[in-house]
C-alpha cells in the first residue's frame, strides 16, 4: 500500500510546478520510505523547490543506506543494452544504456558501468543512476577483454577523471585523463594481477612466475603525481599459501584480499594498516557479506537483514559470500574515488 502511495506522490510532485511547498516533516518521512527505484525516477528539476532543498543534500546518504541490488543486462533488437535493477522490496528500475551498441560489460567502478567496444576497442563509462558518461579511446596495446581490470579515479591535482587499466598478468598499467585522449603507462618489474582504489590510493598485487607454482608476492601502491610510479609496500606477511590468485575487495573502512576462483571454501584477509599485516577475516570480528563475481568488481557490505536472493555459499565462519548473479552497489553510486596526492 505504501509503495503505491509513494509512487503516486512522486509522480504528483513531478507534475507540479513552482510555488508549491510541502511541510518539511512530511517530505522527510516520505523520502525515507521511497525505494531506490522510485528515487532515481525523480529529477531535481522536475519537483518543487521544497523537495529539491530536502533531496539534494540527502541524496548521497539515501543511496549509501541501500543494500546491493540485483542487476541484469540484456541486449535488445537494436543491439542496445537494457539495464534492470531490482531492490529488496521488488521495486525495479529499467533503462537503456546510452552508447552501448556493440559493447560488452566489463565491470563496475564507483557506480559506473565499464563498457568495452568489441570492434572499436574504446571504453564508454556510464553511471546508470546519474546518467553521467565518460569516453576513453583504445589503449595502444590491444587487449583481450576477459583480462581487463579497470578503475576510475579523480585527481585533485588536475581536477579531472583518470581511467586506469590493467591487463592482468602484464607488467604495464595504462591510464588516460578524461578529455585529453592520450594514454600513458607505468611499468613494473613483475606481472600484476589486480588493481584497486581504496581511501584515496591505488593498490596492486604482483605475481611471481618463478616460484614453482606461481604465486602472489607483494602489495604495491601506484601514484600518478608528480611522476607516475609503483612503490613496493612492506608488509609483515602475505597469504601466499592460502590465496593462489587473490583479488581485492573493500568495504568503506577495510581493504581485503580473497581468492578469485575458490574451490570449496572462501578465505579472506584484511590488511591491518597500523601493523601492515594481513589478518584472517575470522579473527577481525567484523560482520560483512562479500559480493563479487570472479575478477569483476565486488564489495564488502554490512546487511541489516537477509534476503532469499542472497545465497550463503560458505558456512565455515569466514563470512557470507555471494558469487552468483550480478550486483550493483548504490552506496558507491555517488562516491568519487578522490586520490590523496
Amino acid at each position: 500500500m505504501w509503495f503505491q502511495f509513494s509512487r503516486f506522490l512522486v509522480k504528483l510532485l513531478s507534475n507540479l510546478h513552482r510555488h508549491i511547498f510541502l511541510p518539511r516533516l512530511g517530505m522527510t518521512i516520505t523520502s525515507k520510505r521511497i525505494k531506490t527505484c522510485d528515487n532515481s525516477d525523480v529529477a531535481p528539476c522536475e519537483v518543487c523547490k521544497s523537495w529539491r532543498l530536502l533531496a539534494l543534500p540527502n541524496k548521497k546518504r539515501f543511496m549509501a543506506s541501500k543494500p546491493p541490488m540485483l542487476m541484469r543486462i540484456s541486449t535488445r533488437a537494436s543491439n542496445k543494452k537494457r539495464f534492470c535493477l531490482e531492490d529488496f522490496e521488488g521495486g525495479k528500475f529499467k533503462t537503456t544504456l546510452p552508447h552501448s551498441c556493440g559493447r560488452v560489460y566489463l565491470g563496475l567502478t564507483c557506480g559506473y558501468f565499464i563498457m568495452f567496444g568489441r570492434d572499436t576497442k574504446d571504453f564508454c563509462l556510464v553511471n546508470p543512476i546519474t546518467r553521467h558518461g565518460l569516453h576513453f579511446p583504445p589503449v595502444p596495446t590491444p587487449y583481450c577483454e576477459s583480462r581487463i581490470s579497470a578503475i576510475l579515479v579523480f585527481s585533485s591535482v588536475i581536477s579531472k577523471w583518470v581511467f586506469v587499466i590493467l591487463y592482468r598478468f602484464d607488467c604495464l598499467i595504462w591510464f588516460c585523463i578524461a578529455g585529453e585522449g592520450a594514454w600513458n603507462h607505468v611499468c613494473h618489474t613483475s606481472p600484476i594481477i589486480d588493481i584497486h582504489s581504496f581511501k584515496g590510493k591505488i593498490y596492486t598485487i604482483d605475481y611471481d612466475y618463478n616460484s614453482g607454482r606461481g604465486e602472489a608476492r607483494h602489495l604495491c601502491e601506484m601514484r600518478l603525481n608528480p611522476e607516475p610510479k609503483l612503490m613496493l609496500l612492506e608488509t609483515k606477511n602475505f597469504p601466499k599459501e592460502d590465496l593462489i590468485l587473490p583479488k581485492f575487495v573493500s568495504s568503506d573502512e577495510n581493504l581485503y584480499l580473497t581468492e578469485s576462483f575458490p574451490n570449496n571454501s572462501w578465505k579472506v584477509f584484511e590488511l591491518d594498516f597500523g601493523k601492515m599485516k594481513w589478518v584472517p577475516f575470522e579473527e577481525t570480528g567484523d560482520e560483512y557479506t562479500f559480493f563479487f563475481n570472479g575478477f569483476k568488481h565486488g564489495a564488502a557490505v554490512k546487511l541489516e537483514s537477509k534476503d532469499g536472493r542472497y545465497d550463503d555459499l560458505d558456512e565455515s565462519g569466514n563470512g557470507r559470500f555471494i558469487g552468483r548473479n550480478m550486483w550493483y552497489f548504490p552506496h558507491e553510486c555517488l562516491n568519487v574515488n578522490l586520490l590523496h596526492e
